[in-house]
């Protein structure tokens, strides 16, 4: 009788320990949850600036990312990890139309996931590659994170592919469509020119040319 006393003191225990635990976890999250959030956004706005500097706003346009016809045309474009997660449209002081801000993921990085925020300039004769900036980069160090180093970065600055998407090279770029290779990264550089031609093909998609 004694032992079940025990046993179920022991229960009891736990059973309070647990319940305790669990409200300060939610407590926790509850906390952080806001600053988090405005962390994200803040991070979200001043992206955007970055790859798109000349823009005076930007709009959301909600639900292009989940638009059969958008991913179709990832899938024909051979895009099938590769995801849209959002497009917002770049405005002038006027509220016109300068182009897109197209975040995207590719799930088949070296160390996992990588995001990026593409701006393309839709307002001259063709479409060009403002910049580009990472959300999620987690490669190998001295190896894929060389992507985030300008010697990778601005080879896409200012770059116009025309109607072909955008290709890696490892002997040396000689169209407007190529950059060069990271070298002993290949699995990195080709996960990025996913992402970019994923954001490519959404903005030919919104306006309604060949994906």
């Amino acid at each position: 009788m004694k032992k079940e006393t025990s046993l179920g003191h022991d229960i009891l225990i736990i059973t309070v320990i647990t319940l305790v635990a669990g409200l300060l976890l939610g407590l926790v999250h509850n906390i952080t949850a806001g600053p988090i959030a405005a962390q994200e956004e803040k991070t979200r706005i001043e992206t955007q600036k970055a790859v798109f500097p000349s823009a005076a706003s930007f709009e959301a346009i909600d639900g292009v990312q989940d638009d059969p016809g958008l991913i179709q045309a990832l899938e024909d474009d051979g895009l099938t990890k590769t995801t849209v997660n959002a497009v917002d449209a770049a405005l002038d002081e006027n509220g016109d139309l300068l182009g897109y801000v197209v975040t995207s993921t590719n799930s088949e990085g070296y160390g996992g996931n990588i995001q990026i925020m593409t701006g393309i300039d839709t307002s001259g004769d063709g479409l060009v590659i403002n910049d580009i900036r990472f959300l999620t980069l987690a490669e190998t160090a001295g190896m894929g994170m060389k992507a985030q180093e300008p010697e990778f970065l601005d080879q896409f600055t200012g770059m116009q592919p025309g109607d072909q998407d955008v290709v890696y090279t490892k002997n040396g770029k000689s169209a407007d469509n190529e950059i060069d290779a990271i070298s002993g990264s290949t699995i990195t550089t080709s996960s990025v020119t996913k992402d970019v031609n994923a954001a490519l093909t959404a903005v030919r998609y919104l306006e309604g040319g060949a994906a």
